[in-house]
């Protein structure tokens, strides 16, 4: 057993959004991601692994290119594996991410790629 403490890992930065690995198996990955408001990632998929994403303070935004929806404190979206998609904060945000898979390496698009 392993116990993690998000409120200890928080950190953030003025010019990007920071991510923690808190923890990490053959399978699955934990963090922690820190936002400042209007900070935006680059579209991006994990084609191995399904990305969740709970909030756990704040606000923000979570496109597939199809459609976004505005999520706050106690809000969770997932994307599968495969699927494109960005995140950007409308406030101070804090995420607990979960990666559900054995490689979670990001491939980055510079436009939205065809659904």
């Amino acid at each position: 057993m392993r116990i993690l403490d998000l409120t200890q890992a928080e950190e953030f930065s003025p010019t990007h959004h920071m991510q923690k690995t808190l923890a990490a198996s053959p399978r699955c990955g934990i963090s922690i991601a820190c936002w400042e408001p209007e900070q935006v990632s680059p579209i991006h998929a994990h084609p191995g692994a399904d990305e969740i994403y709970h909030v756990l303070r704040g606000e923000g935004v979570f496109r597939d290119g199809r459609a976004e929806h505005r999520l706050g404190a106690g809000g969770t979206v997932l994307f599968p594996a495969g699927e494109a998609h960005q995140v950007m904060s409308l406030t101070r945000m804090v995420l607990y991410r979960i990666q559900a898979g054995a490689d979670r390496t990001p491939v980055f698009f510079e436009v939205w790629p065809p659904a």
